[in-house]
């Protein structure tokens, strides 16, 4: 058992405590949902279960938090392998070896075990989640979902007792998180427990016990899986909380508000035949071909591994397409026309932020930037009590806001946004939403790749689909799409 007993958490060089006066009870074989809205201290909850707290995480702790009879906060990081093991949101930042053979045998070499030992582990792992077919693949090769697939295999094979996993749906389609549903509940089934932190939920409820809900680092309630899956849906929107069944509510799809663009105004973005694949590689993008124009925001679908951030780089101009041609108001557009005019905000929000402080890292590299307007982003963005604060110290969500906030000061033309609502929970997705087509009333061009249905549903007014064929498929939202979209995806669960 896991017992928060009046604890109490500060980073170093925070005034005000992330966690306070905690106290909290999980049941060996539990299956936990923490959720809450963004910066609510989910994860401040995981790193002190994990041990990240206080040994990479320093700061002043009050109270205690205990497995059984053992301090959690006094075991050093080498014992807590055997106890805790944590998969991260971006299984990229756990991984330590190039293949996945090694990857999943690189934990229990650490832990000093022998080869014999270590090959029946590996054994073990592949054969009870699957695995087989990715061994002795690149790291590199593999699609947001194999890799996490192969972070659960390292952590599984070192047997720990309690599983963490900090936004696991994030960065996956829907088949690959079916698949991750089908892997905690087998971890589940084998008596250990399961800690997940998500905004998330549809896909887990069938195997949550019980669901803890955080506001400003307080417990504020907690439910039977039955209480939380039938929490009303009006107290559930207050809540700031992502729907349980997405499918059993009205689909509310964007409906954009009539620009006024006059046809002078009107800018057409064409692209013709785009092809990219790397060298002696299979091509990532065959012959793509659509047109956009000016008011647009286009969701950008597709399984991982189907092409969609590799599309949004091309056409960003990041990267140079095999063939084919891009142009922008009937002018073909080179790749540092495109950069020029474009502004990506990427899937990972860390490798944006290089300033010291959110106030800086809005105005970075601009000349003589508008403060009223800097303000207003601030208020609009749900940002402005953390302006003098460090980037890095930030919740994911909140990461996530200050890059699109670095958008909206750019205000490029064409705007491309990889995965915007990973890790954000309602309110920060309605609050990204809306400013998203207020850029596009601004006259810009829009493309938002991402799984999160429910997001494109209430933003885009068109959908370019990487699945339906080499050339992709380009169509207007509507009502009738959905539905037939949240049938495929949501009832499956």
């Amino acid at each position: 058992m896991i017992r928060f007993v009046d604890y109490s958490f500060c980073y170093e060089g925070m005034k005000e405590d992330a966690l306070k006066k905690i106290n909290l009870e999980i049941r060996d074989g539990e299956f936990v949902l923490l959720t809450g809205r963004s910066g609510c201290g989910k994860s401040t909850v995981l790193r002190s279960i994990n041990g990240l707290i206080p040994h990479f995480y320093p700061g002043q702790i009050n109270g205690e938090l205990l497995y059984g009879d053992i301090s959690l906060l006094k075991t050093e990081p080498s014992a807590m392998a055997g106890i805790v093991g944590t998969v991260f949101q971006d299984p990229r930042s756990q991984f330590f070896m190039t293949d996945t053979t090694r990857e999943l045998a690189f934990g229990c070499e650490n832990m000093g075990w022998n080869r014999d030992e270590i090959i029946d582990r590996v054994e073990k792992a592949v054969n009870d989640l699957e695995l087989a077919d990715f061994l002795g693949r690149s790291i590199f090769s593999l699609s947001s979902g194999e890799k996490q697939q192969i972070a659960i295999g390292s952590v599984y094979a070192m047997t720990p007792r309690v599983y963490i996993f900090d936004e696991p749906s994030a960065n996956l389609d829907f088949e690959a998180t079916k698949r991750l549903t089908h892997i905690l509940k087998r971890l589940k089934d084998g008596g250990n427990t399961v800690i997940v932190a998500d905004h998330r939920f549809y896909y887990l409820r069938d195997i949550l016990d019980t669901a803890i809900y955080m506001e400003e680092g307080k417990i504020s309630e907690k439910y039977t899986k039955d209480q939380f899956c039938s929490l009303d849906r009006n107290m559930r929107i207050q809540m700031g909380l992502r729907p349980v069944y997405p499918e059993r509510e009205k689909t509310d799809f964007a409906v954009l508000e009539d620009h006024h663009i006059s046809d002078n105004e009107r800018k057409i973005f064409k692209v013709e035949e785009i092809s990219f694949g790397y060298v002696k590689k299979e091509k990532i993008l065959n012959n793509v071909t659509f047109e956009a124009s000016t008011g647009d925001v286009i969701g950008v679908i597709g399984h991982n591994g189907a092409g969609k951030t590799t599309l949004i780089s091309v056409l960003s101009g990041i990267l140079k397409e095999n063939s084919g041609q891009i142009c922008f108001d009937g002018k073909k557009l080179t790749r540092s026309k495109r950069r020029k005019l474009s502004y990506l905000v990427m899937q990972d929000a860390d490798y944006q932020l290089f300033a010291a402080s959110v106030d800086e890292e809005l105005t970075l590299g601009v000349s003589d930037p508008n403060k009223a307007y800097i303000e207003d982003i601030l208020q609009r963005l749900a940002l402005i009590e953390y302006r003098d604060r460090h980037p890095a110290s930030l919740s994911g969500g909140q990461k996530q806001r200050v890059t699109i906030g670095v958008s909206l000061v750019k205000n490029s033309k064409i705007l491309y946004f990889d995965e915007p609502t990973s890790g954000l929970d309602l309110d920060s997705m309605e609050r990204v939403s809306k400013q998203i087509k207020e850029l596009s009333g601004n006259g810009a061009i829009i493309f938002l790749v991402s799984h999160d249905l429910e997001f494109i549903a209430g933003t885009c007014n068109k959908i370019l689909s990487l699945d339906s064929g080499d050339d992709g498929h380009m169509t207007d939202i509507s009502e009738e799409l959905l539905v037939k979209y949240e049938r495929e995806y949501y009832q499956q669960y």
